[in-house]
């Protein structure tokens, strides 16, 4: 598929994701009673995911694990708005040979968007820290050649460290720091399991590359300045994209703001990713969640 071709397909998602529940449901009966009773009445008993296959706009078939990924099975991407536009920017700025990171990559969604995006020429990086979520990943990028896929956290130093894995419904709040959601209604019933795991320094990694990566794409629950405060002196001298999952302050945001003020010091500029992928930089972060009435989007930083 071409970028026109992409950009159409994505526009799909976009309009399946902001349809009614009806219109979903009319739209594929069997899948959506199959997602919503596993996820109203099976899950919340036996706490397991639902391992499918499905298909994704970019026609990639994708293992995904049910319900946690309940938005890829009915509408093909994911469908926030703010992944929407995420997966729209990746679309604009990506192209063939370049060098994508995907640091907290969950089971590959945008990993293989940015697979096809760079093409053989190209090289793609995964990086997922939960062992179960890591299944998935590798299942679902084994046989692309231009990817490679690493299982452990990515921190400011290397070493092991523990890791929290939560069930299925809430795999992508994997993180090093559960402590951000003990007071929440649902951590009770879905405590995570503790799990001891390596974890890799990604300025280290970076210099042992012989490609400079275009974008690097962050989204590890807690833990993004660890990931930044790692990679700086390879941002001091290189230019990468760095595409950083920021929080709204109502959802206790201290560390996205240190790891933005981080990369403010590094030379990088705040932006935001318009509806069409282009981006405009932000003279303020905070105003946006104000502005678009979300407590969570994706800031691009780049010098």
């Amino acid at each position: 598929m071409d970028k026109v071709e992409l950009s159409k397909s994505l526009d799909k998602v976009a309009y399946v994701a902001n349809a009614s529940k009806v219109f979903r449901f009319m739209r594929q009966p069997v899948k959506y009673v199959l997602a919503t009773l596993y996820r109203l009445m099976i899950f919340p008993i036996n706490k397991r995911e639902l391992r499918v296959k499905c298909h994704t706009f970019y026609n990639d078939e994708m293992m995904i694990g049910l319900p946690s990924s309940t938005d890829i099975y009915l509408t093909k991407g994911k469908s926030h708005d703010s992944e929407i536009r995420l997966a729209r920017f990746m679309i604009n700025y990506l192209d063939s040979g370049d060098y994508f990171i995907d640091v907290g990559a969950h089971y590959g969604y945008f990993s293989g968007l940015g697979s096809l995006l760079v093409g053989k020429q190209g090289r793609v990086t995964a990086i997922e820290a939960a062992p179960r979520t890591f299944e998935i990943l590798k299942e679902n990028l084994s046989k692309k050649t231009n990817c490679e896929f690493l299982h452990g956290a990515v921190s400011d130093e290397s070493g092991s460290l523990t890791f929290y894995e939560f069930p299925n419904l809430y795999s992508e709040y994997n993180t090093i720091d559960n402590s951000q959601f003990e007071n929440s209604d649902w951590y009770k019933k879905y405590k995570p399991r503790a799990v001891s795991i390596e974890s890799l320094v990604l300025g280290d990694y970076l210099k042992k590359q012989k490609r400079c990566p275009k974008i690097i794409k962050i989204d590890v629950e807690g833990a993004e300045f660890k990931v930044v405060n790692g990679a700086k002196d390879y941002l001091i001298e290189k230019s990468p994209f760095v595409v950083l999952e920021y929080l709204a302050s109502s959802r206790n945001n201290e560390i996205h703001r240190a790891a933005a003020a981080l990369l403010v010091d590094l030379g990088y500029m705040p932006h935001a990713i318009n509806e069409n992928g282009t981006i405009r930089t932000l003279e303020e972060i905070e105003s946006l969640f104000v502005d678009e009435k979300t407590d969570s989007d994706n800031i691009v930083f780049c010098k």
